[in-house]
């Protein structure tokens, strides 16, 4: 049995969605890491849909994560789409902040300038669960 579901992936992704709009700038990078995530989960277009509907609750997405992996590429995730338009709001770090508290998640963050390389990292943990 995998260490991350596909129900996690669907959470990661939902997390994902709403970090790219929670400093009120849904940019084409972030747009553009957040499909390839997507596409990297082979996520139909039904599901695409039902997603991008759907609002995100902390304490339920984080507890419905099943595993310390699934928690640590979420927050692997948060980063990387937080980073990707090259300018990391308050705001997403605020929610990064509460994520990790919450989560108790055992990933040690880069520092912020690194944040980057974490796009990279995603793909690579993705392939092992899709």
């Amino acid at each position: 049995m995998s260490a991350i579901s596909r129900e996690d992936l669907r959470t990661i992704l939902l997390f994902g969605i709403h970090i790219s709009k929670v400093d009120d700038n849904f940019d084409v990078w972030e747009k553009q890491i957040l499909k390839r995530f997507a596409d990297a989960i082979n996520l139909s277009e039904e599901e695409r849909g039902d997603i991008a509907d759907q609002e995100v609750s902390l304490r339920h997405g984080l507890d419905s994560l099943s595993s310390a992996e699934a928690r640590n590429l979420l927050i692997k995730t948060l980063c990387a789409v937080s980073y990707a338009d090259g300018n990391t709001h308050p705001s997403e770090l605020d929610f990064i902040e509460k994520v990790i508290t919450r989560a108790g998640a055992t990933v040690m963050v880069l520092p912020r300038e690194e944040w980057g390389l974490y796009e990279k990292e995603i793909f690579d943990d993705l392939q092992q669960y899709t």
